[in-house]
């Protein structure tokens, strides 16, 4: 499994409520579910609204701008089975909640993504 293990929040502060961090360009709703640390992108598939925003009750978080609803335990929207959060496996580690998170992906240079547009253009050599 490649990525990495990423300290977050303590149990505590999570408990109170779910929180948000950034990991990279990645931003990470944790929240606890049925007692457990559960973890999905924050971002509502809709608009990409911050969902740390919304409101959170008995595993299912509210959108604060167009009101979808997310089951936490598998980034389900509410509705449609079909459409789902990315989810992220959690673990404590000493009081803290750690998230695996993909490696960050390195956003290309200019000259590299003018370079990857100009060869979409071209017919390809045999």
């Amino acid at each position: 499994m490649t990525g990495t293990w990423v300290a977050t929040h303590s149990i505590e502060s999570v408990q109170g409520g779910p929180m948000s961090f950034l990991y990279g360009d990645l931003r990470v709703l944790v929240a606890f579910v049925d007692g457990l640390p559960r973890a999905v992108e924050d971002a509502c598939l809709h608009r990409r609204a911050a969902l740390s925003n919304g409101i959170c009750r008995d595993g299912i978080v509210t959108c604060p701008s167009h009101w979808w609803r997310y089951d936490l335990r598998d980034g389900r929207l509410q509705g449609a089975d079909n459409l789902r959060l990315p989810t992220y496996p959690c673990r404590v580690s000493q009081g803290v909640i750690e998230v695996h998170l993909p490696d960050p992906t390195q956003a290309p240079s200019l000259r590299e993504a003018l370079l990857a547009h100009a060869r979409e253009g071209r017919p390809h050599d045999a």
